[in-house]
């Protein structure tokens, strides 16, 4: 038989020496197999896997459990403030630290905000001159 290749248990007829090749001990949450032949290697190789899998799991469960402590968090400590500003037709939100009230963040910048309103205002004095000129 080959590296990698399992053998078909539902091909043999169970006898004792079947029953020997696959007798296990459970300890907790391995798996030690007690005979050395290729049913204790496969029945090692799905424990590991297994364990594997567990520790997986459990590591993705406290991840999450731990990003959703931390934007809580963070969802306490921030608040969103909405801001429209008609010189540049445009709303600006604002992140404010809840404990002091400072700003943190606004979107679009205020650097944004001035540019669009000079936008606003060229196009504007356009518009006068061209209604003017008709």
């Amino acid at each position: 038989m080959k590296t990698g290749d399992f053998p078909d248990l539902f091909k043999q007829s169970p006898g004792t020496e079947h029953h020997q090749a696959v007798r296990t001990k459970i300890i907790g949450d391995t798996v030690s197999v007690s005979h050395d032949s290729e049913y204790a290697k496969v029945a090692e190789r799905v424990a590991e896997k297994a364990a594997r899998q567990e520790t997986q799991s459990r590591s993705d469960k406290k991840a999450e459990k731990a990003r959703t402590e931390n934007i809580d968090r963070l969802t306490e400590m921030r608040h969103l403030r909405y801001e429209v500003i008609q010189d540049a037709d445009l709303v600006q939100i604002s992140v404010i630290n809840s404990e002091d009230g400072t700003v943190i963040r606004k979107v679009p910048p205020d650097k944004v905000v001035s540019f669009a309103q000079k936008v606003k205002e060229k196009r504007d004095r356009r518009r006068r001159r061209l209604d003017l000129m008709a």
